[in-house]
């Protein structure tokens, strides 16, 4: 009971304390111009930094919309990206697909567990069965290949990542259109080596290497990373050491792609994926 007759004393106090130095305030600004000028800056500053304050809350916790959109304005812009490729490719190859199709379509993704100390590492992302993620699908980014599809919950799904030592892809060149299979060495998360580089190929550091298109899961033309250099084997081929352009410690938006012929594809392949070493 002391305690609270105590509590309620203090807040008495500290009413009378600020009702008081309202009306001091209030005295001091009628009776002089320049204090009472600078009584209203200060306030003003005041009222100010509550306002900034209120508004980055505000702007922080609609941050998720902003992404979600941004999200799905680039899977607008990937789907038009692949419309126009297709179209410039009818061009050029009468009997190739009719302008305006497109072989690959984009679920956006985030990821919500991610791996990059490992020798098999894996990602966990929040679209599943139910979002029509599927087994051997392909994950991308604008700045890499994430890996595919392992497994498939309804509404969560595990990845096996391009930082795992049994995980390839098909990877190119692009100055000699050379194509390799790239395959992650284990020892950094900021690098991969493009393998099977026939000795005659003419390439020099600072190259770029993108997804060469020989791929059931993976669109043609994705940048991986830039040749930082080389190292022979077997007299015949090089291992080309690759800087990703991905962070993969700092992964957070992918996209899930889903091939529109793959079915017949792998009806004559009898095989989807490109990841693991028994594939």
């Amino acid at each position: 009971m002391k305690g609270r007759n105590r509590y309620i004393l203090h807040l008495i106090n500290l009413i009378v304390f600020m009702l008081l130095e309202a009306a001091a305030l209030w005295l001091i600004s009628r009776n002089s111009v320049l204090q009472r000028s600078d009584i209203l800056k200060s306030i003003s500053a005041v009222t100010n930094a509550f306002s900034s304050g209120a508004g980055n809350v505000g702007r922080y916790f609609s941050l998720g919309k902003v992404n979600r959109r941004l999200s799905e304005e680039n899977v607008e812009l990937r789907r038009e990206n692949d419309r126009l490729r297709a179209a410039l490719l009818s061009v050029s190859e009468p009997d190739s697909l009719p302008a305006g199709s497109s072989l690959f379509d984009y679920i956006p993704a985030l990821v919500v567990s991610n791996s990059t100390d490992r020798l098999h590492n894996v990602l966990i992302i929040n679209k599943g069965s139910r979002d029509g993620v599927e087994e051997d699908m392909g994950v991308v980014t604008d700045r890499g290949l994430v890996g595919y599809i392992q497994s498939v919950g309804e509404k969560y799904s595990k990845v096996s990542s391009m930082l795992d030592i049994d995980n390839m892809a098909s990877a190119t060149l692009m100055k000699s259109n050379t194509f390799g299979v790239i395959r992650w060495n284990g020892r950094t998360p900021r690098q991969t080596v493009l393998q099977d580089i026939p000795v005659h190929t003419v390439f020099s550091e600072g190259d770029t290497v993108v997804s060469s298109g020989y791929s059931l899961i993976y669109p043609p033309g994705i940048p991986i990373g830039t040749v930082q250099g080389r190292e022979l084997r077997d007299g015949v081929n090089y291992d080309v050491t690759i800087n990703l352009f991905e962070e993969f410690t700092r992964l957070r938006h992918v996209y899930v792609v889903s091939r529109t012929d793959i079915d017949e594809l792998e009806s004559l392949t009898g095989d989807r994926a490109e990841g693991g070493a028994g594939q």
